[in-house]
């Protein structure tokens, strides 16, 4: 699955670090962001990855993928051991 955020960072040339900081996170946040599974960030941080991506990274990219009619309800279960 492609990350949107990281294909933004790499696109744009924009260190982990530095787009920390213009979010106001620490840089293993965005990392975390950054990964295959990513965190769901907050409302604020949310709204600050937009701004600063000029809309290219907005909340919406950072939900799991839509379900297919042929996909299983399990595979839409929250993770209990996460």
């Amino acid at each position: 699955m492609s990350n949107k955020l990281s294909e933004w960072l790499t696109t744009t040339s924009t260190k982990k670090a530095d787009f920390a900081n213009a979010i106001g996170v620490v840089p293993s946040y965005v990392t975390l962001l950054c990964s295959d599974k990513p965190a769901w960030p907050g409302r604020d941080i949310a709204t600050r990855i937009r701004e600063v991506t000029g809309g290219a990274v907005t909340a919406d990219d950072f939900l799991p993928p839509a379900p297919t009619p042929d996909a299983s309800p399990d595979t839409y279960k929250a993770d209990a051991t996460a």
